[in-house]
């Protein structure tokens, strides 16, 4: 009975602690940024919402009630949402009618469970979509590997109010044209002026560059959009600290000699050494712990050091 008591004191003071924690959310923490296709559904549209508030705060069952157009008519109505929306989040709302020819600007009647367990109502306004991204908009910054997940980092132009929907790699291809690594689809979105790691499955562990990335996304004019984005240079990957790691390299940089430090878990891997061109310049296959390179004869300048399993594991080696 004790322990019961306890309980009962613990969950009171946590849902005191969260509600006193909790602002109020008003209609003016709520801002339409656009609206576009619902690619499960053709006949609905999303209406995605930001919530400008505290991230602590939450509203519950949050949903569109109606859509209202220009002259005033209802054009579409919402279903009552089972989820909630956190503070400082953007979330997409479905709607019953395909708005892509809707004039504004448009009204929608939102409705949420505030956090004073009221359920309020707010009129929003969106009175023009921002202008359509061009593939010029997007730009690949880096490649993301750590112990479990591969990323390929890009960054998105337009304006803090701009906002696509389903955005995801869906594929990439190396230097020769073939599929290295597929993608996934992504049920969220991503906002101007901001860079998103976008996951990808690599296929294969040799990469030539440049590669390309094909990108697609729902576009601010409801149409879904392909750009074949490119990454030039190797430089741009980027690896993680790994839990344990298998390879170090000293000194580096170096003018004459390297030294490369393995265990044994990679024992028997190959290894290859490429310039900033992508050139495989030297190759071997680790067969100890301690593997010496003499590197005098090569040009000043920046080098990569990989395993075959090359997606997960890139060494810079810097020559004097």
């Amino acid at each position: 009975m004790k322990n019961i008591t306890k309980w009962l004191l613990f969950l009171t003071i946590l849902f005191a602690t969260t509600f006193t924690k909790a602002q109020i959310v008003n209609c003016s923490d709520f801002t339409i940024l656009n609206f576009g296709p619902n690619e499960f559904n053709s006949g609905e549209s999303l209406i995605h919402i930001r919530l400008g508030a505290d991230s602590l705060t939450f509203v519950s069952y949050p949903y569109v009630l109606a859509v209202i157009d220009c002259n005033g008519d209802t054009i579409a109505t919402g279903n009552l949402n089972f989820f909630g929306q956190a503070g400082q989040s953007i979330q997409s709302y479905p709607v019953t009618n395909n708005l892509s020819n809707a004039c504004l600007p448009i009204s929608v009647v939102f409705v949420y469970g505030n956090t004073n367990l009221e359920t309020d109502t707010c009129l929003l306004s969106l009175n023009s979509l921002p202008p359509a991204l061009s593939c010029g908009d997007f730009l690949p910054i880096d490649i993301l590997v750590d112990q479990s997940n591969t990323l390929i980092n890009i960054s998105m132009q337009g304006t803090g109010n701009t906002y696509i929907s389903n955005p995801r790699v869906s594929f990439v291809t190396d230097c020769s044209g073939d599929t290295i690594a597929t993608g996934f689809f992504n049920s969220a979105g991503q906002i101007g002026l901001s860079t998103q790691g976008y996951p990808i499955t690599p296929l294969f562990n040799m990469v030539c560059y440049p590669v390309t990335v094909e990108f697609v996304f729902g576009n601010t004019n409801f149409e879904t959009d392909t750009c074949s984005l490119i990454l030039n240079s190797p430089t741009a990957i980027v690896e993680t600290l790994q839990k344990e790691e298998s390879i170090s390299i000293y000194p580096n940089p170096s003018s004459d000699e390297i030294i490369i430090l393995t265990k044994p878990n990679i024992f028997g891997k190959n290894y290859l050494i490429y310039d900033s061109l992508g050139s495989v310049i030297m190759r071997g296959i680790i067969v100890s712990e301690n593997i010496r390179l003499q590197i005098r004869h090569l040009p000043v300048g920046l080098y990569f050091f990989k395993t075959e399993d090359s997606f997960a594991e890139i060494i810079k080696i810097i020559k004097h």
